[in-house]
């Protein structure tokens, strides 16, 4: 029977609105905590991996606006959660991460799996706490709410059953709301009334504010370009949509021409790390101060994202009515001027082609993005995800399964390189086991194709970048999944058809020589 201190854990859980947990728990404490929890209500799902189980917790607690704890071991456990912690964190998606630990009791004797996990986990959590009978509820509380705050991620917490500690965090953290500023929000409106080619960049921290703000962009009537986060709250169809902002070289057209950039919402950890090339003034429309120095800001207003914006969006100005949809489909154009047989955008218009109209898509990292972010359609915001703030391989499968699971019933699309998958390869049996409709397409041409493009002469040829070609479609078989090898575009079709209900894998053998030219015209470079 699981102790007192994991049965109030359990609770506080509960009470902040936890219905399910992830993980892969070691013995004692770990089951302690996994039994209080399922006696709460709360769900369990066994993952693999420590990392894939803290993206499948974010990416649920994300989409579902509920928190979800991951639970793994000490030692082992916890050193391979922390890509899993640095995900929640960079991309902002909130994740309680539950470690045992070495007893305090025994700490000067026993050395065997022995971490100073606090100190592991610090640099990527945005708070931390070692629990125990000792520890106030209202810290243990404290603790969660921290996770669910903005800027949200993972929160660690060190489960020591018979001891407990202070919580530690940020000492920014929690900022208290920011006074009005007549006098800024005056002067900030009038530039924006002046401005006659004002462009305006989302980010991901407009999007608790999305459900106000698409109207208030369709009054205003200027071209918007969204980070891969914030894609979808102005649909990528739309005639406002401009496509992307990541600072590379294909929104530059644009931006060239803008007298003002409005950004709102936009978390400097989302463009890609290259000088910011733009002299027009920037106003920034902000969820918490900007800190960073990624560019020059003219004035920022910090508060609530949707009042300020209605509060300051307002005026006319000079774009034509399609100057969004003319500049993205320009891009468009510019990325897959030819199509082919199976090349990476040729497999992402295939698969656009048999969607359902209700479905969530993942995105791994690695060149296949290229090609899925520009064209694939989105019509809500939290309808497409990707790891953008740390960009890591392995996202997008677990990230699915998170979804899924968030979503019951609606069919979940991961779009996955052949490195990523090869790294969470076994939670396509969690898939399997919890029998979700989820359809994995691998962009399978044995190779970490971002990397070789960015290869120099004589580093590490193709040894540092080749695989040998895998039949991901047996394997996926062998797990319990429909599966189908395509080669053409006319392949995909078949083997997608309409059954989107069921776990499934694509194994599309794709040509991957408009890589290069993606990243050139995407990036510049």
């Amino acid at each position: 029977m699981a102790n007192s201190a994991a049965r109030r854990f359990a609770q506080a859980l509960r009470i902040a609105g936890a219905d399910m947990a992830f993980g892969v728990p070691g013995g004692g404490p770990n089951l302690d905590v996994v039994e209080a929890m399922q006696a709460e209500g709360i769900r369990f799902v066994l993952a693999h991996g420590e990392t894939a189980a803290c993206i499948m917790a974010s990416t649920y607690g994300h989409v579902s606006g509920k928190v979800a704890p991951t639970i793994v071991t000490r030692g082992p456990g916890a050193a391979a959660a922390v890509n899993g912690a640095a995900q929640a964190t960079l991309d902002r998606q909130p994740l309680v991460l539950v470690t045992d630990t070495v007893p305090s009791a025994t700490r000067d004797r026993v050395a065997h799996q022995r971490v100073n996990q606090r100190a592991l986990f610090a640099p990527v959590t945005v708070g931390g706490l070692t629990f125990g009978e000792n520890t106030h509820d209202a810290d243990l509380a404290s603790a969660i709410s921290r996770a669910t705050s903005w800027p949200r991620g993972a929160v660690h917490v060190d489960y020591d059953a018979a001891a407990g500690g202070p919580t530690l965090f940020d000492p920014s953290w929690p900022q208290s709301p920011p006074e009005r500023n007549s006098e800024l929000l005056a002067a900030m409106a009038e530039v924006v009334a002046e401005s006659n080619y004002p462009v305006i960049l989302l980010g991901v921290g407009a999007l608790d504010a999305a459900d106000a703000l698409s109207p208030l962009l369709s009054a205003f009537g200027a071209p918007v370009l969204s980070t891969y986060q914030a894609t979808g709250i102005v649909g990528t169809e739309d005639v406002l949509c401009g496509g992307l902002f990541t600072n590379g070289a294909s929104e530059r057209e644009l931006l060239s021409r803008a007298d003002l950039i409005i950004t709102v919402g936009l978390d400097l950890v989302e463009p890609i790390p290259t000088a910011w090339p733009y002299t027009v003034p920037v106003l920034s429309i902000a969820p918490t101060e900007t800190t960073e120095n990624y560019m020059p800001r003219a004035f920022e207003a910090v508060g609530d994202v949707a009042a300020l914006s209605a509060e300051l969006l307002q005026g006319s100005h000079r774009w034509p009515a399609n100057a969004g949809a003319h500049h993205r489909d320009s891009c468009r154009h510019l990325l897959h001027p030819t199509p082919m047989e199976l090349g990476p955008v040729d497999l992402v218009q295939a698969v656009a082609g048999c969607a359902p109209a209700k479905l969530t898509t993942t995105v791994d990292a690695g060149a296949h993005f290229l090609a899925v972010m520009p064209f694939w359609p989105v019509a809500e915001p939290n309808r497409l995800l990707i790891s953008n703030g740390l960009a890591t391989m392995g996202y997008s499968v677990p990230a699915a399964i998170g979804a899924a699971l968030a979503r019951p019933g609606e069919p979940v699309l991961s779009f996955v390189g052949d490195g990523g998958l090869g790294m969470v390869l076994a939670e396509l049996e969690t898939i399997v086991r919890l029998n979700l409709p989820i359809t994995v397409v691998a962009f399978n041409d044995a190779s970490l194709s971002l990397i070789e493009i960015k290869q120099k002469t004589n580093d590490g040829n193709r040894d540092a970048v080749g695989y040998n070609l895998t039949n991901f479609a047996e394997v996926a078989k062998a797990m319990g999944m429909d599966s189908a090898i395509a080669k053409t575009t006319d392949q995909v079709a078949a083997a997608l058809g309409t059954n989107w209900n069921r776990p499934r894998l694509i194994d599309a053998r794709v040509d991957p020589t408009p890589y290069r030219h993606l990243i050139s015209v995407t990036r510049g470079s």
